[in-house]
């Protein structure tokens, strides 16, 4: 029988005293595995690593994106196989899978459910004094507005879920100015203002934003959704189009599906990955998919 691991995210939710439930209800169902609760960051991609190399054990990110994030880069290139057990905000990877919401139900589905091996983004970042670091991503990264919007979403105190997301891109959406960008990629090669670059190894950002709604995290390809300058009227007739993902229809928006791509940002621009910040002056941008380099369950 396969082993269990839960890693908790105390903070996740709408609110720790329905999260601290769960954690007690895990104990309570699974006596013999381990339910682990997180204190400090970094810790859940620890405690993943510690255990990427044990076969035929599941580690399970119970908490949002940004736990997730953390557990499934912890895994990549291990035996360790990620389960998800969503309790965040957003919950957009978990919009990808198959697996149970309700811990009764996840428990016995994640000793016994087949694995496959899904997809990873990697990002090379150099930001405008010349410091360069490398990050991979599960679900998604975003340039330009899209992160600007997660960045305050994340900070928001008063609003929780998807309605953080939304007050965030109405807020924003009158002041922003979009950055000059340079790109290269499989799709061949632009250069402008852009509003935002959403790059989509899962479907689903900012918690209904289907931003890039043909993603599939299992096919060797990044989807990539970028949106030219607009006026603030007509992206207000498209944004509640993202919703469905129907504002691929509109020829503002440009879909294409790659397997690398280079941004230059001369004057520097915020970039974020699963919902977590990375930089806020990114001035070269390369991003690749890494194919099927991350077991997972569901």
């Amino acid at each position: 029988m396969r082993k269990l691991t839960f890693i908790v995210n105390p903070a996740a939710g709408p609110c720790r005293r329905r999260t601290q439930q769960l954690f007690d209800r895990l104990c309570d169902l699974c006596p013999n595995d381990e339910v682990l609760a997180t204190e400090t960051p970094g810790q859940a991609r620890r405690w993943a690593a510690e255990r990427a190399g044990h076969e035929n054990l599941a580690v399970i990110a119970v908490g949002g994106d940004g736990t997730v994030h953390e557990v499934g880069n912890g895994l990549i290139g291990g035996r360790a196989m990620l389960g998800v057990l969503p309790v965040g905000s957003g919950n957009d990877f978990a919009k990808m899978l198959t697996s149970p919401h309700d811990p009764e139900g996840a428990v016995a589905w994640f000793r016994d459910a087949d694995h496959r091996f899904c997809d990873v983004g990697e990002v090379t970042l150099t930001r405008a004094d010349g410091g360069r670091e490398r990050h991979r991503f599960i679900n998604g990264l975003g340039l330009g507005l899209e992160a600007v919007v997660a960045n305050s979403a994340r900070n928001a105190r008063y609003l929780k879920g998807f309605a953080r997301y939304l007050a965030a891109a109405l807020w924003h959406l009158p002041t922003y100015k979009p950055p000059h960008m340079q790109i290269r990629g499989d799709a061949g090669a632009c250069s402008g203002r852009q509003f935002l670059v959403a790059i989509g190894n899962g479907c689903c950002a900012g918690g209904r934003f289907r931003l890039t709604p043909d993603a599939r995290i299992d096919d060797g390809l990044l989807d990539v959704c970028r949106v030219d300058t607009l006026s603030r009227l007509r992206l207000l007739r498209i944004l509640p189009t993202v919703l469905s993902g129907r504002h691929t229809r509109f020829h503002d928006v440009r879909m294409s599906q790659v397997a690398s791509i280079d941004i230059d940002c001369p004057d520097g621009c915020m970039v974020h990955a699963d919902g977590e910040v990375l930089a806020g002056d990114a001035v070269e941008i390369r991003v690749r998919v890494l194919p099927g380099i991350l077991p997972l369950l569901g």
